[in-house]
């Protein structure tokens, strides 16, 4: 006869098993397209339209990698990529992580409006600001340049206020007694908050350079030849340019271009989910 104390601890993880396989159903359905993605990017042009679909193909088709880099300079679109993503990463974290101390670790007038303003800039759509950001950069001649990828978002409401509430949950105390052994606010700033809010900046660095990594509409604009081009843009050219381009082609293309983004978000996942987990914020 079983105890009630081993009825109870089998009940708690046959529970545990129902709970992990329903919260692993959400997890397989967003990983499908990624999945259907890589199992076309290996097939050969009729295997991709044979009905019913399947994921494992009879043959596998490795060349289509091969001609998506001779297709198009991916190399290149993958450098531009590259250069404009972290430009943008380490440019907004500089900026984040010091509007974020000011305004968490400093009293000055107007303080409580700052921070207002930085989060409405949240809520500005985008694409509002296209045409002065673009009207900025022609009169500075910086169309079709890596200044032109970087400059218009050199600074982020959103990583502000990140970092803005987890400057706000260390101590008081730490910033006191660095005061008092002599330490200015930079050194503070760089040798003990930075360090300690690592989880923070390492989430808000993952966002932002994934953000970038995926821009579409403003390379499409401020680029104007084939060497500026970013990496989500070379999607489109292997449709204009032939429209009798495989499907396995266009997939191993894609499949190329994504592969820095997820490795990025794998290796510090840890910190990601961390940093947004202890900043307060979801989502």
């Amino acid at each position: 006869m079983v105890e009630p104390r081993g009825k109870f601890s089998v009940f708690l993880r046959s529970t545990r098993l129902w709970v992990t396989l329903l919260l692993l159903l959400p997890a397989a359905v967003q990983f499908f397209p990624i999945l259907y993605m890589l199992s076309i990017s290996i097939k050969s042009s009729n295997d991709v339209f044979t009905w019913p679909p399947t994921l494992i193909p009879e043959v596998f088709v490795w060349t289509n990698f091969g001609d998506a880099m001779e297709a198009a300079p991916l190399l290149r679109f993958l450098f531009n990529s590259f250069i404009a993503a972290c430009g943008i990463m380490m440019v907004q974290v500089a900026t984040s992580i010091l509007a974020a101390y000011a305004l968490a670790r400093m009293n000055f007038p107007g303080k409580n409006l700052f921070l207002w303003l930085i989060l409405a800039t949240m809520m500005v759509p985008g694409e509002v600001t296209i045409i002065p950001n673009y009207l900025t950069m022609a009169s500075l001649d910086w169309l079709d340049s890596y200044q032109a990828l970087i400059v218009p978002f050199s600074a982020s409401g959103f990583g502000v206020f990140l970092l803005y509430q987890f400057f706000r949950s260390i101590p008081k105390e730490l910033e006191e007694a660095a005061i008092v052994d002599g330490a200015g606010r930079m050194r503070f700033l760089i040798q003990i908050l930075i360090p300690l809010s690592m989880p923070a900046v390492a989430s808000f660095a993952v966002y932002s350079f994934v953000t970038a990594w995926n821009q579409y509409l403003w390379p499409l604009i401020v680029t104007q030849t084939v060497e500026m081009r970013t990496a989500q843009i070379a999607i489109g050219m292997f449709r204009t340019q032939n429209e009798s381009t495989s499907w396995g082609m266009v997939m191993a293309a894609t499949s190329i271009l994504i592969t820095p983004s997820i490795l990025l978000f794998i290796a510090t996942q840890r910190h990601f989910v961390r940093g947004v987990t202890m900043s307060g914020l979801k989502g």
